[in-house]
């Protein structure tokens, strides 16, 4: 008589998680492994053309030398031409100026110019850590801090890719400075995974705090010289 085959095995019950997505691969310029100016040039391009994208790539935390030297490259470069425009238009007034007048308003204005590109790395760095420290606190205000300090200075180092603006002449600061609000809004808005509303007012409100002070000095200012005119005038009637 034939043997019976064997019974079939019973089935495996046991459940597996599916394979988590991939993360995203960092920026090139936080690569180690990359070639220096390919990863710099490769990571300004994303910044330029798909930011949402770069920042989803970028680290949270960690060594901040490489966001350091990004912001100062592009920074510096920023005040460099800033600084040429400028001084191509103050050669336009130096035209209609007396000769003694023009060259010392030449060496004058050589001298400051100079001055701003040797020391245009430092004002870049002072200017990044006051920047990111006044944003951050305002991310701690609004209980919106899901990251540390590090996150949010990433996020303003980055958004120096904006002084790229300052090759167009005439209305390049202004541009360039409406493309940084942008960047960082959606920097903070990805690195603190809160709402780009949330970021916005992150960002936005000390700009309208200072703007908010100005004003009230101006007025202020405005009203004790207008007071003091009319009181000049009285007493001299």
């Amino acid at each position: 008589m034939a043997s019976m085959p064997p019974p079939p095995p019973p089935p495996d019950n046991t459940w597996e998680p599916a394979a988590s997505a991939a993360p995203p691969p960092a920026l090139p310029w936080e690569t180690p492994r990359e070639p220096f100016l390919e990863a710099f040039f490769e990571t300004v391009k994303l910044f330029v053309t798909r930011p949402s994208e770069a920042y989803s790539r970028m680290r949270t935390s960690g060594d901040l030398g490489r966001p350091i030297l990004y912001a100062i490259a592009l920074g510096w470069l920023g005040i460099i031409v800033g600084q040429l425009y400028s001084l191509a238009l103050r050669g336009v007034t130096w035209h209609f100026m007396p000769g003694m007048e023009r060259l010392r308003g030449i060496g004058m204005s050589a001298a400051f110019t100079v001055m701003m590109m040797v020391f245009a790395p430092l004002f870049v760095l002072m200017g990044l850590f006051i920047w990111s420290g006044i944003v951050h606190l305002m991310l701690l205000i609004l209980g919106s801090a899901q990251e540390g300090f590090d996150a949010t200075f990433r996020v303003m180092s980055y958004a120096t890719t904006a002084q790229l603006a300052q090759v167009v002449p005439f209305c390049g600061g202004l541009v360039g400075f409406i493309w940084a609000l942008v960047l960082e809004i959606m920097g903070i808005a990805e690195a603190h995974r809160i709402s780009q509303g949330k970021a916005a007012l992150a960002v936005l409100l000390p700009l309208v705090i200072c703007c908010a002070c100005v004003a009230a000095v101006f007025a202020v200012s405005g009203a004790a010289i207008v007071s003091a005119i009319t009181g000049a005038a009285a007493h001299g009637r």
